[in-house]
Parts: C-alpha cells; sequence; structure tokens
C-alpha cells in the first residue's frame, strides 16, 4: 500500500462514507473549544435581568387586582347602598296633567336607586296617564335627582262609540272614555267608533272615514282654527261639512285634496273680510276655489 493510500480513512456520516486524510483528523484533535465560559459578571447581569422581568409581572398582576377591587367598590357603591337614592323629582313640559297627578305617578321614584332606575321605567310609568305623548329622562348624581320634560295628545275632538263618549287627539288617541269632558273641541258624526279605551287608539270597521277625521284634525291642529270649529259631520263622505264658530257652514265635497282646501279655509276665515259677525256658506268647488254665500 501506498504511503498516500495509508494516509486516508473512510468514514461514516449520516449513512454515506466520507474520506478523511489522517492529517485532518489529528488537526481536529488539537483544536480546542473555542466557547468561552460565562464570566461572573455576565451570570449576575443575567440574573437581574430575570429579577426585573419577575418584579414587572408581579407590578403588572398587582395593578389589575387593584384595579379589580376599585371598579367592584365603585360598583358597590354606586349601586348598592343609598348614597345614590333619589333624593327629588322634577317634571316640566305638562299643561293638561296637574303636577299632582304627576307627583303621584312618580312618587314610587323617592329612594330608589338612581343607576338602577332606568329611562324606561320612568316612561313606563307616566304613560299609564294617556294624556302622555312623549318623556325625556335627565338624572343628577350629585345631587341624585331625576328631571323629567313630558309632552301631551291635546283634546282634538268628540267620538260616540257604542253609548260612550271618547275625547280622542289629533291623532285619534283616546284621552278619557268617561264621558264627562268640557274640552271646547268638535264633535265629530257620522262615523262609528267599533272600540276606543282611555290609553289606545281608536278602532273603526269604516276606514275611509277614520282617514277623513284623521286628515281634517290634524290639518286643522296644525292650522290654528281647531278650537272654532263646533262640528264635523262625515255622514255623507261625498259631501263633508263643518260648522265653524256656529256662523260658518263649510262644505269641503269629498277627502280629495281636503288637507288643501282646509288650508284654503284657513286663509279665507283669516282675512278681514270675514269678522266675527260674517256669517254664510263656504263651498270648496272642485276647481279649488273657495266660493263664500251669505
Amino acid at each position: 500500500m501506498s504511503d498516500n493510500n495509508r494516509n486516508i480513512r473512510l468514514v461514516k456520516a449520516g449513512g454515506r462514507r466520507v474520506t478523511r486524510t489522517v492529517a485532518e483528523d489529528e488537526k481536529n484533535k488539537r483544536t480546542p473549544n473555542m466557547t468561552k465560559p460565562e464570566t461572573k459578571l455576565q451570570r449576575r447581569v443575567r440574573y437581574q435581568k430575570r429579577q426585573k422581568q419577575r418584579r414587572l409581572k408581579m407590578q403588572r398582576i398587582r395593578a389589575l387586582v387593584i384595579l379589580i377591587l376599585v371598579m367592584i367598590t365603585v360598583t358597590v357603591i354606586l349601586f348598592m347602598t343609598p348614597v345614590f337614592n333619589i333624593r327629588s323629582v322634577t317634571v316640566e313640559g305638562n299643561i293638561i296633567v296637574t303636577a299632582e297627578e304627576f307627583q303621584e305617578m312618580l312618587k314610587p321614584l323617592v329612594g330608589e336607586n338612581l343607576f338602577r332606575t332606568g329611562s324606561g321605567k320612568i316612561e313606563k310609568m307616566l304613560k299609564v296617564n294617556p294624556y302622555i305623548d312623549g318623556v325625556n329622562v335627565q338624572k343628577k348624581a350629585i345631587p341624585p335627582t331625576v328631571h323629567v320634560t313630558v309632552s301631551e295628545y291635546a283634546p282634538a275632538a268628540i267620538l260616540r262609540a257604542e253609548g260612550k263618549t271618547l275625547l280622542v287627539s289629533s291623532h285619534l288617541n283616546v284621552l278619557s272614555d268617561s264621558g264627562d269632558t268640557e274640552a271646547a273641541v268638535p264633535v265629530v258624526t257620522g262615523f262609528s267608533v267599533s272600540e276606543g279605551e282611555a290609553g289606545g287608539i281608536i278602532k273603526s270597521d269604516e276606514t275611509e272615514k277614520r282617514d277623513i277625521v284623521l286628515t281634517a284634525l290634524t290639518t286643522l291642529e296644525k292650522t290654528g282654527v281647531l278650537d272654532k270649529v263646533i262640528e264635523i259631520d262625515i255622514s255623507d263622505t261625498t259631501n263633508i261639512t263643518m260648522n265653524y264658530d256656529n256662523r260658518l257652514t263649510v262644505k269641503c265635497g269629498t277627502q280629495l285634496d281636503l288637507e288643501r282646501k282646509l288650508r284654503l279655509f284657513r286663509e279665507t276665515v283669516m282675512n278681514n273680510y270675514f269678522a266675527d259677525n260674517v256669517r254664510g256658506t263656504i263651498e270648496f268647488t272642485e276647481s279649488g276655489k273657495a266660493v263664500y254665500t251669505p
């Protein structure tokens, strides 16, 4: 065997035979491990770093626990103690419903927790009165008080239903079914009501007439002449008639363009010619004109 062959070894590496010289093996044996041992200072720095990370973690945990405890404490103070119990309730915007009636309806709120008393609960308490339309609730924590602003349905007409006298709003909400009313509002005749109770909305099988009453009342209310209308007769839907101030008979014809006719009527009676002593008939023609006949 030649010298060159003696200096060659066959080494298995990962299932493969690798040829390496004897000189390379000797060199690898003589080469020392180049990884330096960790110094005392390095170990100390690494230890301090771990300690700092642990302290930060504990601080975060303590902060979270404190936050949870604070939230629980605040919740208990707000909802479970008498500190925020309602001391007084005030109401504004009422015209028809008296302050005494509101005091009676809202009396149970005094002493209740401010934050556990929702606006919906207060609205529900007030809407047992059929005159109440809208309710806006404002709360004040210091001192714990409730301020309520209401809007009311205004009486607009009197209807007859199965022997009962109904006082209704312009949107046909039944404000009273007792029959005891002194409201200066028109009486609607020629219209049958099948159902009507205080706090509800009238029901009728006469859909066309119901639409006529609704249009007439809402338009007359908006134009500001409702208070002088004595009667609205819709017995004949082709000849809708009104008694205005017991001195003018107003013939509106059919319900076609009824809102426009009633607005034109308002402009007509506001004319200086129609003084308080003028009597006669105002008829709205198909051409859209108002014709006055003494």
